[in-house]
């Protein structure tokens, strides 16, 4: 290791060093965040008892509980109770009503308790309900004393009735939990028209006197099993997972594959249950100042994943707390989640890993507008695919020009290259220096053929990510598609028989994509003189990726499909109609009679191959 590589290791250790000295936690934060993790680690201490209380009470009337079981048992009882002295309470909903969204709640709790989408249906036709009581829970806990109070447990009243909105005017409906007239627990939801958001807020008031006084913090318990209403359980699987984010950053999630959990070490702008083309989720800014949240894959047929949040909230010892928040219970339309404010339209992905950076910005900017303007005038999405490719074609007919008359003119030149060839076989950098002697007379640039191709790879790539995730593509049928958000199946093996890597149906968009990439590939063989195992990789490939396509948007095949269409039509009447060889091969001889203009490209090429040639033949000599 020499002394540059010693000097900058070390400089980089020291800047580590110092970057993790300045970002260390004040003693004033560590306090904060300590005892905030005191009161999630009491509130789990204490359900855990109290589960084992409700454990102990379901055995049989012949067992005996511990003294110490029937004192929690006994304590669990008294604190679902310590809000209400009404022996009789039982469960009651009322609804609330807009043109896109019925959401029911439950005077147990107070809560949601359940939320169906007007405008959306599964894929066999049932109403779209992202979540029930019975795969749901939200609920506040905080300590009297030693006595946990779980507002889950408490039966709120109301004096409101069910409510639809039907003109411009919002309407709220009010529980309350009493301790005694001036002691109480408020929770407040309003519906607005044509709006899938839910305005809320809590407010604690007189409660400074029953509330423990060194408790700093209340816990929102949050947890929900996702219903599936997708064709393939899979496919939502894979986009579904905790999203949430952090104020003046980009938004970040909980892992899409597996299992996971995280911490929240800082406040929340919001926190979301996404799953494929929908999501449930809390927008509180500076409400979470920590927390954690949990995802969990299902393994039936019935439930996506179960996401689950304990998300703490400051309280101050005041005579009154309020808490405003809003729910949004709604579609992953990009534009619509635009709309709302705080970055929440990124929960729908528009790019991935490396390709982000370019895939977003086409997506966002050119692909996303173009999209809806033409979805402003056309009601079929299949013709709107359709039109979208040819403009996109249109678009880069330029670049693959140039592309084919690079290529003609590679083609033109390559009896005098083989010629090369032979001549230095021995000698590969005599070879490449004459070679680039050759391009530099004739006026060719190597590169100009793949250039102009490596420009359309990042439309390709932004349009992989834009299908899978465009809830507008979701249950619209086109040709033999019955869902251009899923695989198109002709035929679906019998048994349950699939194949490795291939899937179990046969996606006829998908078929037809790999035929016309083949036929592509026969083209550009022609065109460039490809020969050898090159030639063969061009035939191959596709078929290597039937099987990762065959079980893609069926969006996404039919478009690739039609690029590869439009690309073999181009390439033919380019071929036929623009490029004429005996022109190109006159004009090449011509451009070598003159003195060669080297660009800075090819000089750079010249000037690296004399390096290489010369080191071979240092090292020749050694």
């Amino acid at each position: 290791m020499d002394k540059n590589t010693i000097t900058g290791l070390v400089l980089i250790g020291a800047l580590l060093l110092i970057w993790s000295i300045y970002n260390q936690p004040s003693a004033e934060q560590l306090a904060q965040q300590k005892k905030a993790q005191d009161s999630i680690e009491l509130v789990n201490k204490i359900a855990e008892k109290e589960a084992a209380a409700k454990e102990a009470s379901n055995k049989s009337n012949t067992s005996e509980l511990s003294a110490s079981d029937t004192t929690v048992a006994k304590a669990a009882i008294i604190n679902a109770g310590y809000f209400s002295a009404d022996t009789n309470a039982h469960e009651d909903f009322l609804t609330m009503e807009n043109d896109v969204l019925k959401v029911t709640l439950t005077n147990k709790g107070g809560r949601v308790n359940a939320v169906e989408l007007k405008n959306y249906k599964t894929f066999d036709g049932k109403n779209m309900v992202l979540f029930e009581s019975a795969s749901s829970e939200f609920s506040y806990v905080f300590f009297s004393g030693t006595n946990q109070i779980n507002t889950g447990d408490i039966y709120f009243k109301t004096e409101n009735k069910s409510v639809l909105i039907t003109g411009k005017d919002s309407s709220s409906i009010q529980y309350r939990a009493y301790l005694s007239d001036d002691k109480y627990i408020e929770q407040t939801y309003t519906i607005r028209p044509g709006s899938y958001m839910i305005g809320y807020s809590l407010k604690l008031n007189g409660l400074d006197s029953i509330i423990t006084q060194n408790n700093q913090f209340l816990t929102l318990l949050w947890k929900q099993r996702l219903l599936n209403g997708e064709h393939t359980i899979s496919d939502n699987q894979a986009y579904s997972s905790v999203y949430y984010k952090y104020p003046n950053e980009s938004a970040s999630s909980l892992s899409l594959t597996e299992d996971g959990a995280d911490k929240f070490p800082a406040a929340l702008e919001w926190i979301s249950f996404k799953q494929h083309f929908f999501n449930s989720a809390i927008i509180a800014p500076k409400i979470f100042e920590q927390g954690n949240a949990k995802v969990l894959l299902d393994t039936g047929k019935v439930f996506v994943k179960t996401m689950s949040a304990e998300l703490v909230m400051p309280y101050v010892h005041n005579k009154e707390n309020v808490y405003p928040m809003n729910f949004y219970f709604g579609p992953n339309h990009y534009q619509s989640l635009q709309k709302l404010g705080n970055g929440f339209e990124e929960i729908v992905p528009l790019g991935w890993g490396i390709f982000s950076w370019f895939a977003t910005p086409i997506n966002k900017y050119f692909i996303l507008p173009l999209f809806n303007l033409l979805d402003n005038f056309i009601n079929n999405y299949g013709i709107i695919i359709l039109i979208l490719t040819i403009i996109i074609r249109v678009i880069t007919l330029p670049m693959t020009y140039k592309s084919m008359v690079s290529a003609a003119k590679m083609k033109v030149l390559k009896p005098e290259i083989d010629e090369l060839k032979e001549k230095f076989k021995d000698d590969q950098g005599k070879f490449g220096q004459e070679q680039m002697k050759l391009f530099g007379k004739a006026g060719v640039n190597p590169l100009g053929g793949c250039l102009p191709l490596l420009i359309q790879i990042p439309i390709l790539t932004a349009m992989y990510t834009l299908f899978p995730n465009a809830i507008e593509l979701r249950m619209e049928p086109f040709l033999w598609a019955k869902d251009l958000s899923s695989y198109d199946s002709i035929w679906n093996f019998p048994n349950n028989f699939s194949l490795p890597f291939y899937g179990d149906h046969v996606s006829l968009f998908t078929l037809l994509m790999t035929v016309t990439q083949i036929i592509m590939a026969v083209y550009t063989s022609q065109m460039n003189n490809i020969t050898g195992q090159m030639k063969w990789m061009q035939y191959i490939f596709p078929v290597m990726l039937l099987g990762i396509f065959n079980n893609l948007p069926a969006a996404l095949t039919y478009y690739y499909f039609l690029f590869n269409v439009f690309s073999i039509i181009m390439q033919w009447g380019v071929q036929k109609y623009m490029i004429d060889e005996k022109a190109i091969h006159a004009q090449i001889q011509e451009n070598k009679k003159k003195t060669p203009k080297k660009s800075g490209f090819m000089a750079r090429l010249e000037e690296m191959q004399k390096k290489q040639r010369t080191a071979q033949r240092d090292r020749m000599k050694k």
